[in-house]
């Protein structure tokens, strides 16, 4: 029976008037796999202008222009500047991989200082434990390791005076350091420096003022200090001074002032000797 419902010319098929489905082949077409398409449409499997499926005009889903599928970059770069950039983003994710799970302090110091990965996770996790004197501390190493040639050394030796209970951070500016460097005009890298070598020395009054006969005559007072403290931190005592005061240093000033003083009271010793002889 279901051959003969979709004849042409067929009066009516279920309630459709007659003629309304006009010549359409006997019977359904085939289902199974889709086989030959449906009728009146062409197949599918590849359509027309399209190699492997795609829509017709498309290769796939080009990438961007310009841009090369095999390495994702500009294919317009030259070799070097290929291997440039790929040196760049190898860099990159190095850092990032270096500072994963560091406290941002802590890698904000180390891409300022240069250190190297070990010391910034041996200083990551050292500071985890000084919470309550995290900032101190962090404010002490900033000035710290500020010139350092080899910070990452001199970070790892701070490190292991943090766990000796040596360290003493900003605390190392007790109050007779803040007036010798206040005194001296010294900046708070030498100041600091200072306080953590004169520590350690022993007996850091005397040396005091013995450093404090070389800074007077200079002036560029906080340098100095920082080439003294090679002598300091090898045990070496202090010793004398062996140069002039430099114009500008704090004892060139006090022989300007002294000098001036004299030639004023010159002045006025001469006025009055005047004035008696014109009295007489």
């Amino acid at each position: 029976p279901y051959t003969t419902l979709f004849r042409s010319g067929t009066p009516s098929t279920f309630g459709m008037p007659g003629g309304m489905l006009g010549d359409m082949p006997v019977g359904m077409p085939e289902i199974k796999g889709m086989r030959g398409g449906m009728p009146g449409l062409p197949q599918l499997s590849g359509m027309p202008g399209m190699p492997g499926g795609g829509m017709p005009g498309m290769s796939g889903l080009p990438m961007a222009q310009g841009i090369s599928p095999a390495t994702g970059m500009p294919a317009n770069l030259d070799n070097e500047a290929l291997a440039q950039m790929r040196f760049q983003q190898v860099a990159a994710e190095y850092e990032q991989q270096k500072h994963a799970g560091i406290a941002p302090e802590i890698a904000e110091l180390s891409e300022y200082h240069g250190l190297d990965e070990r010391a910034t996770k041996a200083l990551d996790e050292e500071m985890k434990k000084r919470k309550a004197t995290f900032d101190a501390d962090m404010q002490a190493l900033w000035i710290g390791l500020e010139g350092a040639s080899n910070p990452s050394g001199l970070l790892m030796t701070k490190l292991k005076d943090m766990r000796l209970g040596q360290f003493r951070g900003m605390s190392a500016l007790d109050n007779k350091v803040q007036e010798f460097a206040k005194k001296y005009r010294l900046d708070a890298q030498a100041a600091v420096k200072l306080g953590e070598v004169l520590d350690k020395r022993d007996d850091p009054e005397a040396d005091m003022v013995k450093i404090g006969k070389h800074l007077e005559r200079s002036n560029k007072p906080s340098s100095l200090m920082m080439m003294l403290l090679r002598d300091l931190r090898e045990g070496k005592p202090v010793k004398e001074p062996e140069f002039a005061a430099a114009i500008g240093s704090k004892a060139h000033e006090k022989e300007l002032d002294k000098t001036m003083r004299t030639g004023r009271s010159r002045s006025r010793g001469g006025g009055r000797d005047r004035g008696g002889d014109r009295r007489g």
